[in-house]
């Protein structure tokens, strides 16, 4: 049994787009395949149909008018294109890059006042000690006094 000949085969039958060979092998099959018979005359009525309408004709410049169009559109959208590619592949990088290097510069002030601060806190904090508890009263006292054992216990933990 031979295989069914593929539509695109019979149109180009139909149109008389194939060699005297394939013709003669077509011929052939057909008068042994109701299938494709039948294939090749739903074929041969799209054609009949196809020739029945009319081709449309659009007015004189209608196609000038569409060409036209498609350039202005064409024309406007390179000019505006590499205006938005510049965008994208320069000026945001760059602008991220500095807001990044922005970033570190004011984290690093801020970190610097910050420790700062607690550098002051900490030593007005050891004042305030010193004054609460009368410490720097004691730094005047002789070395081996007990008012001095005494503030040697106080600031240094009685090391002395």
């Amino acid at each position: 049994m031979m295989r069914h000949i593929n539509k695109r085969k019979l149109s180009a039958f139909l149109d008389s787009e194939v060699s005297e060979e394939e013709k003669v092998c077509i011929t052939e099959h057909l008068k042994s395949c109701d299938y494709c018979q039948k294939e090749l005359e739903k074929l041969s009525q799209i054609l009949d149909y196809l020739d029945l309408i009319e081709e449309m004709q659009g007015s004189q410049y209608f196609i000038l008018n569409l060409k036209q169009r498609i350039t202005e559109k064409e024309s406007k959208r390179s000019i505006r294109l590499p205006f938005f590619e510049w965008i994208s592949r320069a000026v945001i990088p760059v602008g991220t890059t500095a807001l990044f290097v922005v970033s570190l510069l004011l984290g690093s002030y801020l970190g610097i006042t910050i420790n700062q601060k607690n550098a002051l806190w900490e030593l007005q904090a050891a004042q305030d000690f010193d004054n609460l508890f009368g410490i720097t009263l004691l730094n005047n006292l002789p070395e081996n006094s007990l008012g001095n054992a005494y503030a040697c216990l106080l600031t240094e933990g009685g090391d002395q």
